[in-house]
């Protein structure tokens, strides 16, 4: 990876607010590296409960802080989260059991501490498989590569320096629909599934995000508010590829 710096881009916002799909998309424009932090935690959601680890068992704290510092997460390309190197996880991490128990992982200070550091080295190009085939774009005759990380608290815990931060978010019912038409399209509805089940599940999300003692749910105070509730996706993408080039003089 060269030492060349990159140009991050932090995308923060609640669950359902677009910020995975906007993000992928953005990055897939313009040839950017691509993280998923919240795909991070799903990961070791999925991890404990398979281990038969209740993650908002509070006994089992350090158990669950362990098991992610001893987890490594990677993006080799747009679509896939994969785990320890080995297994291709992307769509397991998605379903409503992984929803409804990400909570107890995601307030978990140890948990955070370790996936922090991951995704700061991710950041800096220490996994070159991120960066791999990301050209980046041309901005005034010189090639620019660029880095996009979405979810809770990248703009104020994770790169608080970052070149350009976005924070997101929409309307409660209009991301319960969003969540509801992405599972149906993942084959992932489970029975009983219904918009007004995920509508509660997001609040109490949101609720748990915004009060966490630990890095909790906020918009930067330099981090730039986009209302996506009546924005189509590709609206998104392009709201923040105007930003991204608006930031690219300063940059260099």
């Amino acid at each position: 990876m060269s030492t060349a710096r990159i140009f991050r881009v932090a995308i923060d916002g609640p669950a359902a607010s677009g910020k995975s799909t906007t993000a992928k998309l953005l990055a897939e424009k313009l040839s950017f590296g691509y993280i998923d932090s919240g795909a991070m935690y799903r990961a070791i959601t999925l991890k404990c409960l398979r281990l038969g680890i209740s993650p908002s068992d509070s006994s089992k704290a350090t158990e669950i802080g362990k098991i992610a510092q001893a987890t490594t997460i990677t993006f080799p390309n747009m679509s896939s989260v994969v785990v320890d190197k080995t297994e291709d996880v992307s769509s397991e991490i998605r379903s409503s059991t992984i929803t409804s128990n990400i909570g107890g992982v995601a307030s978990n200070k140890s948990v955070r501490e370790a996936l922090a550091e991951m995704q700061r080295a991710l950041a800096r190009g220490d996994y070159p498989e991120t960066f791999e085939g990301r050209e980046g774009i041309n901005h005034n005759g010189k090639q620019v590569k660029g880095m996009v990380m979405d979810g809770r608290d990248i703009g104020t815990v994770i790169l608080p320096d970052a070149e350009l931060k976005v924070f997101l978010i929409a309307d409660a019912q209009v991301r319960a629909q969003r969540r509801y038409d992405e599972m149906v399209q993942r084959n992932k509805l489970e029975e009983g599934e219904t918009v007004d089940k995920i509508k509660k599940e997001l609040e109490q999300r949101d609720h748990e995000d915004t009060t966490r003692a630990v890095s909790p749910l906020k918009k930067a105070d330099d981090a730039v508010e986009l209302d996506t509730s009546n924005l189509t996706i590709p609206q998104q993408v392009e709201a923040i590829e105007e930003l991204i080039r608006n930031r690219m003089d300063k940059f260099q």
